[in-house]
């Protein structure tokens, strides 16, 4: 073991689940956001174009999104460190489960930029 290389630790499953984490943060705050906008009334304050209501709903899907992406970084980082039997495994988990909670952030809360918010 180099002094840049260390074993996968306990710890380090961590990165297992932190995409979907944020994932979870997103969507419940994309919901409670819609939820409040609708009831408070931000659906019927224009700013430019766009109501109030979307402007921050689509904010939050942005920077959820962006957030997810961002998590590769220091994981791919993180990954290129593990040495042992599970670091290869680990690191194509990782990673694999981060794309996939970027992708489905994008799915779930592509309905903000496009459909009608208060029904």
């Amino acid at each position: 073991m180099s002094a840049s290389t260390r074993p996968v630790r306990g710890l380090d499953l961590i990165w297992l689940v932190a995409g979907f984490t944020l994932w979870g943060a997103g969507f419940s705050a994309l919901y409670g956001l819609h939820a409040i906008g609708c009831r408070a009334g931000w659906e019927e304050t224009m700013l430019g174009p766009l109501s109030a209501n979307r402007i921050v709903l689509i904010i939050t899907y942005l920077a959820h999104a962006a957030l997810g992406a961002a998590l590769y970084l220091p994981l791919a980082r993180l990954a290129a460190r593990w040495e042992g039997p599970a670091a290869g495994m680990l690191h194509r988990a990782a990673a694999i489960l981060t794309v996939a909670a970027v992708i489905s952030t994008l799915w779930t809360g592509a309905p903000v930029l496009l459909l009608e918010a208060c029904v």
